[in-house]
């Protein structure tokens, strides 16, 4: 028997509003089944056991992190006949959102109403820690240890990824890690990006030519340059206008694989874990979500 509606509920994202939207939801849906995850990192297992089925629904309210591990639930239970995502930008991180023009709750409410939906691409992540699915940007080096110090910086005011990022430009580590890419050469990333969607890191245009049903990834790559050029790059990257830099690689893959140095840190969809080595295979118009009509 499927259900109407599933609502997974992240109450640390959104705030008091989070909560609001939660009531409304279940006013206007009084037959959906509302979950409540404590945090991120346990809505993976939620929704695995969750066993939704082709004809379901899923509401996820929270921010890419919280989809990151609602996806990856989704196929831990099943690789086929998966049910239709519905997402509310409610997190620190909404790329996905905002690449599916999704960009309130209030549109978010509409499309789960009359949306239509859509099939986008997912990555499957291989890494020291085991299998994910992502659904929005894996990155390494310079970009994992923003990403690591925004994270500490979010309850203060302001965009916390752009402060996070100048601050490290300025006075952090810039040091580039050893890559080995495919098993082949090795290369010297002082950043390294592996893009789903457009944008990435608090509404960064990354990959602006990133389409989300085109079964590849989008691979950002800067090599090793000073600290002033890199402040120009950065001003560069806020606009979209960095892939023209001859200190930046950009090309399109279906597949990844990666050897690091060491244990390093990475990010996937905002979230944070350590690894040696990384395998990226892009599944092609895997998901099924709701976007605006």
């Amino acid at each position: 028997m499927t259900q109407p509606l599933t609502i997974l509920f992240n109450p640390i994202a959104g705030g008091r509003s989070s909560g609001a939207l939660v009531e409304r939801l279940c006013s206007e849906h009084p037959d959906a089944r509302i979950i409540q995850s404590s945090g991120p990192d346990g809505a993976r297992k939620i929704v695995q056991d969750l066993k939704l089925e082709r004809g379901d629904k899923l509401a996820v309210l929270g921010g890419d992190g919280t989809i990151h591990q609602a996806v990856s639930g989704l196929f831990d239970g099943a690789d086929e006949a998966l049910p239709t995502l519905a997402i509310f930008p409610s997190g620190s991180g909404n790329a996905l959102a905002a690449a599916l023009a999704i960009d309130s709750t209030s549109i978010a409410e509409e499309t789960l109403q009359g949306g239509q939906e859509r099939l986008i691409d997912v990555a499957r992540i291989k890494t020291d820690s085991g299998t994910s699915h992502a659904i929005n940007v894996i990155g390494w080096g310079l970009s994992a240890r923003v990403t690591l110090l925004g994270d500490k910086m979010r309850s203060s005011r302001g965009l916390p990824y752009t402060r996070a990022a100048l601050r490290e430009l300025l006075f952090g580590d810039i040091a580039a890690i050893r890559v080995r890419y495919d098993t082949s050469h090795e290369e010297m990333d002082l950043l390294g990006l592996a893009c789903l969607t457009p944008e990435a890191g608090g509404g960064m245009p990354v990959a602006p030519d990133a389409l989300l049903d085109d079964g590849a990834l989008d691979l950002v790559r800067v090599k090793p340059i000073s600290r002033p050029p890199l402040l120009c790059l950065f001003a560069r990257l806020t606009q979209g206008w960095h892939l023209s830099s001859k200190a930046v690689e950009h090309r399109r893959t279906q597949s990844l694989e990666l050897e690091f140095d060491e244990q390093r840190e990475l990010v996937i969809d905002g979230e944070m874990q350590k690894t040696s080595a990384l395998s990226i295979e892009v599944l092609p118009r895997a998901l099924r979500v709701l976007t605006p009509s």
